[in-house]
């Protein structure tokens, strides 16, 4: 009967520990962040371009168009690359963007894929 009775207890652990994932696997609902409209985009490149100009050394900026974040390096879904040189050395720097609003900005990693974007001036 202990047997038995060992045997229910590692049966009732197995069942309950099997189920523990169900509760981590539930996905809060996300709420859909759209591509910025062209309003929003004549916000945010404004807003890049007074970023861009202030960086001490840099010639002409260009910009790119909105893209996804495919480093998923930051929350925001959405980016917006730049680039300038600097003494003969071309820098990109990526801007992750929300609505209208740049939520933050870095100098650009290999997965940003920044390089692949097509550029235009300000």
């Amino acid at each position: 009967m202990s047997s038995v009775f060992r045997f229910m207890q590692a049966l009732l652990a197995v069942s309950l520990l099997s189920g523990c994932t169900f509760f981590f696997d539930v996905q809060e609902t996300v709420q859909a962040d759209p591509a910025p409209d062209s309003k929003q985009q004549r916000t945010l490149f404004d807003a890049i371009h007074k970023i861009t100009s202030s960086m001490k050394g840099a010639g002409a900026s260009e910009i790119s168009e909105i893209g996804t974040n495919e480093a998923q390096s930051g929350p925001e879904k959405w980016t917006v690359c730049s680039r300038a040189s600097f003494s003969n050395e071309m820098r990109y720097f990526t801007f992750f963007v929300k609505g209208e609003t740049v939520a933050s900005w870095r100098p650009s990693v290999i997965n940003d894929r920044c390089e692949t974007r097509r550029f235009s001036s300000f």
